[in-house]
């Protein structure tokens, strides 16, 4: 088992002058090589994946096997449906293994990206979370993993919870060569919708937010050539 190791030359009280000028920041390089390399085998090799999707306040995940017995016709029928409830509404369906959900439920033990949830709530990665966000209450962080296949998205959301007291959401980008027309991007926008800012999902670069902060994954293309990997978290108090 490998030790997952963020890189050492990031500093994170000179990451938080950043964060704190619009509440976000794009940091590549965040893990070592060697961690970055080894935690895109681990969601590559991954095979407990589910379709994560919603149908307005219902909130669903399917597991991959049921999706395979679908025809080519079912699963386009599936996919308009999504796509008309995204016209108007809140909406999203990706790919996704909810791992400390899985934990909690004793569900695989010994998974190998259970690990990754060990790591997100070692005293090593919260006091350095802790200072990169000036957030001395936070206390946890819940661990997925995620794969944006083409056409999934997330349309606009502020990652506020009735349950959970968010304070940022952190998504660990780990595709390699993700080309900019793919789509995929975390987008920011402003009062008057426009695209305020945009991170592209860069292998071994850690995007993370403040919540209540409005935003969304644009729709992966068509024509893509690779899967978005990610792993993603939100540390709460």
């Amino acid at each position: 088992m490998h030790k997952i190791t963020i890189n050492s030359k990031l500093n994170p009280k000179e990451l938080n002058k950043i964060y704190q000028e619009k509440g976000r920041i794009q940091v590549p390089h965040f893990f070592t090589d060697e961690t970055a390399q080894y935690l895109l085998k681990l969601l590559l090799e991954n095979k407990t994946w589910s379709l994560a999707y919603n149908n307005g306040n219902n909130f669903y995940e399917s597991p991959i096997s049921e999706l395979e017995k679908l025809t080519t016709e079912q699963k386009q029928k599936f996919m308009n449906q999504i796509f008309v409830k995204a016209g108007n509404n809140f909406q999203y369906v990706f790919f996704q293994y909810y791992i400390s959900q899985a934990i909690e439920l004793k569900e695989e033990p010994g998974h190998p990206l259970h690990q990754v949830d060990a790591f997100l709530n070692s005293d090593y990665y919260l006091d350095f979370m802790r200072e990169l966000t000036s957030e001395p209450s936070i206390k946890k962080a819940d661990s997925y993993a995620s794969l944006f296949d083409k056409e999934h998205f997330l349309t606009d959301h502020d990652d506020l919870h009735h349950k959970h007291d968010r304070v940022a959401a952190c998504v660990f980008n780990l595709t390699k060569q993700w080309d900019r027309n793919w789509g995929g991007h975390l987008a920011f926008f402003d009062d008057k919708g426009n695209i305020e800012q945009a991170f592209i999902p860069a292998f071994n670069t850690l995007n993370i937010l403040s919540i209540p902060q409005s935003h969304a994954v644009q729709q992966v293309t068509p024509f893509a050539q690779e899967k978005r990997y990610s792993l993603l978290s939100w540390l709460q108090r």
